[in-house]
């Protein structure tokens, strides 16, 4: 069969959707599918159009042995809805121009967010007429609305029936985790069908590695974050933790990664004087096995909103796959695997004091956390392997 992926977001950039569909994009292949990716210029997470892809409006090139073809749009990140928008919709259309540049394809997969990516689809299907299918990855505007990021009610109204009719016109449904795909079903229909596209690992890539010592020294004990530093990963946590466990010479936290919140949290450490608080600039994929090898732990924290009961992140899975414990800020769905795993401890979601608790125990239990990793990497290779993840998702097209 013929795949054409369309999505925002794909590598070079680094963050779960881009490495969750170039694994996608990848096992098809490995299949004896073809697969060409449409999407834009690179730009996030930092919202300016990456260096050696500027004053270009559409590009061919290659990710591995998968075409691509990029193409311009407005970027934008942070908060301001407005310009996030523009960026959204400008994308909308270029993405089309690209699609049609591309060979026809069995399906089209659309990555949702941005929902209105999924107009593309639409219009695509009704010019060359292929059948969609809608992967979404964040309940969007549901989880717009409660993050406070969009607040006209004419605006969400406008959403949520575009939402109605964009499921309701794709030939297959898609969700990355089991509370997206129970929105879906509530949006959709109870007895709805939903493919399951989960976040996974490749755990030949990920696995435990000689620990990098370039941001931990070798008699401290570091609690990582990598990831996206944005409003909704809720990462005022850690520098609560941090004041609490600052007496510890040996505790220090590591925070990798870029994103449109990293500036204040850095001006918000140092008006604390919080020493035991280092940023690192993203890193490449290859290079985090070493960093997770050299942690104690991975922090992953969540806000505590009902949309977030849902949520599965990456991060967990790179973590686990690495023999590194995770200590979870959150509940629902990704606190639940924690639990059930014994890869790790689960505490309450914006809670400093229970965080800090939680790495108090496991800075002081080296041998806990040793099991905890070893559980993870068991799970990882037994349930998150992309091989599994995609086989299962073509199972359920028949394919």
């Amino acid at each position: 069969m013929r795949f054409l992926i369309v999505t925002q977001y794909f590598p070079p950039e680094v963050g779960a959707p881009q490495i969750r569909l170039l694994a996608l994009a990848q096992e098809l292949g490995h299949r004896g599918h073809e697969v060409e990716v449409v999407t834009a210029l690179p730009n996030y997470p930092r919202g300016r159009i990456f260096d050696g892809y500027r004053g270009r409006f559409m590009m061919r090139d290659a990710v591995g042995a998968i075409p691509v073809v990029r193409t311009w749009l407005y970027p934008a990140t942070g908060r301001g809805m407005v310009r996030r928008t523009a960026g959204y919709l400008s994308f909308t259309v270029t993405a089309l121009v690209g699609c049609l540049l591309a060979r026809r394809p069995d399906y089209v997969v659309v990555e949702s967010p941005p929902l209105f990516l999924g107009i593309t689809a639409v219009l695509y299907g009704a010019i060359r007429r292929v059948p969609y299918i809608f992967n979404v990855s964040d309940l969007w505007p549901a989880s717009a609305a409660q993050l406070g990021m969009v607040t006209n009610r004419a605006f969400l109204a406008g959403a949520r029936w575009l939402e109605r009719r964009l499921y309701r016109r794709a030939r297959w449904l898609s969700g990355q985790t089991e509370g997206i795909r129970a929105g879906i079903r509530a949006v959709r229909g109870a007895g709805t069908p939903v493919l399951f596209l989960p976040n996974g690992v490749d755990t030949h890539l990920f696995q435990p590695a000689p620990p990098d010592r370039a941001w931990v020294g070798e008699d401290e004990l570091a609690f990582t974050f990598a990831g996206t530093h944005g409003y909704a990963q809720g990462l005022d946590v850690i520098l609560g933790a941090a004041e609490l466990t600052r007496s510890e010479p040996a505790i220090v936290y590591l925070l990798v990664g870029e994103g449109p919140d990293k500036r204040r949290l850095q001006e918000s450490a140092a008006a604390r004087g919080l020493d035991n608080v280092r940023f690192a600039p993203a890193q490449p994929v290859t290079a985090m096995p070493a960093i997770l090898s050299a942690s104690r732990a991975s922090i992953v924290p969540l806000l505590g909103l009902e949309i977030f009961r849902g949520a599965r992140p990456s991060k967990i899975m790179t973590a686990l796959a690495c023999e590194t414990p995770v200590i979870l800020s959150g509940e629902g769905e990704a606190a639940a695997l924690i639990t059930e795993s014994g890869a790790g401890l689960v505490v309450p979601p914006e809670d400093p004091q229970a965080l800090a608790c939680a790495v108090r125990c496991l800075a002081g239990d080296p041998q806990a956390a040793a099991a905890m990793g070893r559980r993870g990497r068991e799970l990882a290779v037994a349930e998150f392997g992309w091989e599994g993840i995609v086989g299962k998702w073509l199972a359920g097209m028949g394919c």
